[in-house]
């Protein structure tokens, strides 16, 4: 049977028919995995009542179980078993005013992605060693993580530097480190080339984006080599080095915090320790076949990295926030994603919104209907999180059990558990569980007025240990 032929999971709810591997299914946004074949969506009269969106029919992959052995192994076993899947999409914008956002993404497939990694490693080669330390500091966008893959493929350190750092953090990073290479996009890129003098290490300066002319002039004063991401991967297209594999205890990534106090602090993560946050087989199953990830928070934090990589082994595909905090429920509905993960700071916006709304609709009703109006609001708040999610993740903060508790009664179709992590060690705590491979102890803060002696409980900084 060949590609074309090859049956997916999907069939259309209208004519019964299976589609086909790589055949447009017509999903609607608001039934429960209702799809249409592309001829039954233009052609139903009359249509069905919901929109419904073009997304990918996919078909079984390769059978077999891929281990993770390392991350650039198991990387591009994933490349190789999903290659025609959709793996990363950004907003469209009008083709005329590109400051205007369409209601759909742009997909990239698992190929384009492991090309361009692969690529862009190889090019990289020409600018750094392997072993050396490479920034990235950058929105949410697939240029990210093909820069993240393309570090992993060559055993180049990574160093993910958050865009809301201000200059004296960023050159911090730099010169602790000793960067040589930087990744950015546009609007960093000024910031970095003025950085030159405080971070004699930083050497080379690759932006995602096109160089506006005007920055040659000031790259020749400073002495830094500014380069185009995409010019790179057509040199490490046509110019290749072997794959470089980092060895267990090597450093795989350093990621910074901020911590409580003073600036930031970088923790040394090893590939032994990195590979620990991530299943150690990844077999293909129906429900991972349509797993979307929706990408908004920092990349520099671990959360949403790891989160990406797992989506990427499990052969889902990620959707990326366009960075406008107005868009983001607007694309959250877009990209609908399977789950969804935010901090307290968020659902406590949408409680109290949902507060203020009860307030002013039951203002002058009788006693005996507030109940009734209460659920009609509570159906309502549900669509803010869309019919493809199934699992809530609440986590960075402490939870109220309030809050836990609207949660639980406005989003019925989803899930909701508590999660909490730390940057050094992964995760803690799940549904206030700790992880049973977890060591901890409160230590005394003296410079913060917490101690171990305080009445009526002790109070200080928790200390953790866990696998990774």
């Amino acid at each position: 049977m060949t590609t074309s032929e090859k049956l997916s999971f999907w069939y259309c709810d209208n004519c019964n028919r299976t589609l086909n591997h790589g055949e447009f299914r017509y999903n609607c946004t608001i039934c429960d995995d209702y799809d249409y074949c592309e001829r039954c969506a233009k052609t139903v009269d009359p249509p069905h009542p919901h929109p419904m969106i073009p997304e990918l029919a996919y078909g079984r992959a390769e059978k077999k179980k891929c281990r993770i052995k390392d991350m650039a192994t198991t990387i591009q076993a994933a490349i190789d078993k999903y290659w025609d899947r959709h793996c990363m999409g950004t907003r469209d914008v009008d083709k005329e005013n590109s400051s205007i956002y369409m209601d759909s993404y742009s997909w990239l497939t698992f190929k384009i992605i492991g090309d361009r990694a692969n690529n862009f490693g190889h090019g990289l080669r020409r600018l750094i060693e392997p072993r050396g330390y490479l920034g990235i500091c950058a929105g949410n966008r697939p240029e990210w993580m093909i820069t993240d893959f393309a570090c992993t493929f060559q055993s180049i350190i990574s160093v993910p530097i958050y865009t809301q750092f201000n200059t004296s953090e960023i050159a911090y990073v730099i010169s602790n480190t000793k960067v040589s290479l930087i990744v950015c996009d546009k609007q960093l890129l000024p910031i970095f080339i003025n950085l030159q003098s405080q971070c004699p290490s930083l050497r080379h300066i690759v932006c995602m984006d096109p160089i506006p002319s005007t920055i040659s002039i000031v790259t020749k004063e400073n002495g830094i080599s500014i380069h185009y991401m995409k010019d790179i991967e057509k040199d490490g297209s046509t110019n290749q080095y072997d794959c470089v594999k980092t060895q267990p205890a090597d450093c795989f990534t350093i990621l910074y915090t901020s911590g409580s106090s003073g600036f930031p602090k970088g923790t040394m993560v090893s590939e032994n320790a990195f590979r620990a946050a991530f299943p150690q087989r990844f077999p293909l199953s129906s429900s991972a076949a349509d797993y979307i990830y929706f990408s908004y928070r920092p990349l520099a934090w671990a959360a949403d990295r790891d989160a990406i990589i797992i989506t990427f082994l499990h052969g889902g595909r990620t959707g990326f926030f366009t960075g406008d905090p107005s868009r983001l429920m607007e694309e959250i509905a877009i990209v609908r994603p399977s789950d969804f993960a935010a901090a307290p700071s968020f659902w406590n916006k949408i409680y109290t919104e949902f507060k203020t709304s009860l307030a002013l609709i039951t203002a002058h009703c009788p006693s005996e209907i507030i109940a009734d109006e209460e659920q009609r609001l509570l159906q309502q708040f549900s669509k803010l999180i869309p019919n493809r999610c199934k699992l809530i993740t609440v986590g960075g903060a402490m939870v109220s059990p309030v809050l836990l508790n609207f949660m639980k009664r406005c989003f019925k179709h989803c899930s909701v558990i508590e999660s909490y992590g730390i940057t050094e060690c992964g995760s803690v705590t799940y549904n206030n569980l700790a992880e049973d491979t977890l060591q901890y102890r409160l230590e005394s803060v003296p410079e913060m007025g917490y101690s171990l002696e305080d009445k009526p409980f002790p109070r200080g900084e928790l200390l953790t240990k866990t696998a990774q």
